[in-house]
């Protein structure tokens, strides 16, 4: 057992630092044992949400004392994490169509077309570029497609309808699958550490899904389908040789992109399904205070 701090189980940098060469193997260990492709990276964000919430009883609590149990932990991410794993690639059917609504739904915002803002509420409002935008958007889809694949494999004969449509209104209760009688909110994250759960008012089941998408998502898009070598061959023909940096930068990118193959997909994206919840076992609360039914995770 290794003891770990309320400083450890705060910040996702010291866990991973302290936990480094166990993360290593933990990697190494889910890629032969079970062929699944988790960076060392990811797997700590996760590993630190287990001892966050002690899913599977990861941590043994003794008082103030906060122990990890070693053992429990192999157990958590083939019983937990790897079944609930959906992994696709870029050239997947649904993630194409994601790239598509993505792009178009951006440009869209940007144009005023929808009711949906550019900008992002913070402590000051700022206006999004529209990169951070289409990420945004991406990734936020991403988790949608991920429970559709998942639900349709373990139940063969359900067909998952997603809201593709791009509107200039703004409806409340917007069911995100289309044909379920039961109005389902998906929400999706980025943020592998973080243990949350949430749902609108007005649904009557909220899921939750981890996304492992690459950054930046639309230029691995355009590397694998050999748009970007074209871009640096059209850069290349137009500047001229005598012009020594910028051969060196477009010598540079090209050895970065050279161990992708064109037209050879090789990126995948992973979608953790994490649970779902019933809205009225959860009280309402007010934007931004805590909920008292999950406060234990």
């Amino acid at each position: 057992m290794i003891k770990l701090t309320k400083a450890d189980l705060q910040s996702p940098n010291r866990f991973k630092k302290k936990f480094w060469n166990k993360l290593m193997g933990l990697s190494e260990r889910i890629r032969s044992e079970r062929g699944m492709d988790f960076g060392v990276e990811e797997v700590g964000d996760l590993l630190l949400s287990a001892c966050r919430s002690n899913d599977f009883d990861i941590v043994l609590v003794q008082g103030k004392c906060h122990l990890l149990q070693e053992g429990k932990v192999w157990e958590w991410f083939d019983k937990k994490i790897i079944p609930n794993t959906v992994v696709l690639g870029l050239d997947d059917e649904d993630v194409l169509r994601l790239l598509i609504f993505s792009i178009e739904m951006t440009y869209q915002m940007f144009l005023g077309g929808t009711r949906a803002t550019v900008s992002a509420k913070g402590f000051r409002e700022r206006r999004r570029t529209f990169e951070a935008i289409l990420a945004d958007q991406f990734t936020g889809k991403f988790g949608e497609i991920a429970l559709k694949k998942f639900l349709e494999k373990h139940f063969p004969y359900v067909r998952i309808e997603l809201d593709w449509e791009i509107s200039r209104h703004l409806e409340k209760y917007r069911n995100d699958i289309l044909n379920a009688k039961k109005k389902v909110s998906i929400k999706s994250s980025p943020a592998l550490s973080g243990v949350w759960a949430e749902a609108d008012e007005g649904y009557d089941y909220g899921v939750m899904v981890k996304c492992c998408v690459p950054q930046p998502t639309i230029l691995q898009f355009f590397i694998e389908v050999c748009g970007f070598s074209r871009l640096l061959d059209f850069a290349e023909a137009r500047i001229p040789q005598e012009d020594a940096t910028f051969k060196g930068y477009l010598n540079e990118l090209k050895e970065r992109i050279g161990k992708y193959k064109c037209g050879v997909i090789q990126t995948s994206l992973k979608g953790i399904v994490c649970g779902y919840f019933h809205t009225k076992q959860a009280p309402l609360v007010r934007e931004g205070e805590g909920n008292e039914a999950f406060d234990k995770y």
